[in-house]
C-alpha cells in the first residue's frame, strides 16, 4: 500500500482548510454585496415600470371618458373615499377615480407598485391647478378646447404629496383619497415630496404620452393649457 491510500485502494480525500473555507466565504459575501444594489436597482426599475403602464392606462381611460362625454374630461373635487356613500370622510359625489372605473379593468390600476397597497391604494393625481384657476374655482373639468399645449400640459402622474395620503404613509387622518389632484398644492416636483421611485416622476402629457421626469422644465412643460407656466406660477 502506497502513502495516502486507504486500504482497499482508495485515494484519500483531501479537506479543505480553515484557511480556504474563510476565503470562500469571503467570496461569497462579496459577491453578494455586488449583486443585492443590482438587484434592488432592477426591482426598482420594475415597479417603475409598472406604475409607467399604471399611467398609461389611467390615461386612456380618461380620453375614452372624454369621447363620452362631448370632449370633457372627468371632475375633480375634494376628499373622495371610493364606493363612499357622502358621509364621514366622503364628500358628496364620485371623484374622478370613481368616474373613469367604466374604462378600466380593476381599480388596481390606481395603486403605485412602488407603494403598500394598504397605505396607498390610490397614487396618481388629476391636474386640477389650470381649471380651479381658469374656472374661479367654481368649475372643476377640462375639455379639449381649454389646452392648447397639448404636448407639454401635464395631465396627470405620480402623487408625491404628504397631504394628500391618509396616515401612516400620509399625514391626513381619513381614510384614502381616489380624487387626488393639485388645485392648491403640488403632487411632484416639489422639496420634501415622497419618493417611491428614486427621483423620478411618471408624467401624463395631455395628448396621452407619458414620461418619466426629474424635474419641471419650463421649456417643455407646462402647467397652464395655454401658457407655458410652473405651478405656481399663477397664484391663487
Amino acid at each position: 500500500m502506497y502513502r495516502g491510500a486507504y486500504p482497499g485502494g482508495a485515494a484519500m480525500r483531501r479537506a479543505f482548510t480553515l484557511i480556504e473555507l474563510l476565503v470562500v466565504i469571503a467570496i461569497i459575501a462579496l459577491l453578494v454585496g455586488i449583486l443585492l444594489p443590482a438587484l434592488g436597482k432592477a426591482r426598482q426599475a420594475a415597479r417603475t415600470a409598472r406604475c409607467m403602464t399604471n399611467v398609461r392606462s389611467i390615461g386612456q381611460a380618461m380620453f375614452a371618458y372624454s369621447q363620452r362625454n362631448r370632449d370633457w374630461y372627468p371632475h375633480w373635487s375634494g376628499w373622495q373615499v371610493y364606493e363612499g356613500d357622502g358621509t364621514g370622510d366622503d364628500e358628496v359625489g364620485p371623484g374622478w377615480g370613481e368616474l373613469v372605473m367604466d374604462e378600466l379593468d380593476s381599480v388596481e390600476v390606481f395603486q403605485d407598485p412602488a407603494r403598500r397597497p394598504e397605505e396607498a391604494p390610490f397614487s396618481y393625481f388629476l391636474s386640477a391647478r389650470y381649471s380651479w384657476l381658469r374656472y374661479a374655482r367654481q368649475f372643476t373639468s377640462l375639455r379639449d378646447s381649454d389646452v392648447h399645449f397639448s404636448s407639454q400640459f401635464v395631465f396627470a402622474g405620480d402623487c408625491n404629496q404628504p397631504d394628500l395620503y391618509a396616515r401612516p404613509y400620509g399625514t391626513k387622518d381619513t381614510r384614502p383619497d381616489c380624487d387626488q389632484d393639485d388645485a392648491t398644492q403640488p403632487c411632484v416636483f416639489f422639496e420634501g415630496e415622497l419618493d417611491p421611485h428614486g427621483g423620478t416622476d411618471n408624467i401624463l402629457y395631455f395628448d396621452g404620452h407619458a414620461a418619466g421626469e426629474r424635474a419641471f422644465d419650463p421649456s417643455r412643460m407646462t402647467w397652464h393649457g395655454a401658457e407655458m407656466e410652473s405651478w405656481g406660477e399663477t397664484a391663487p
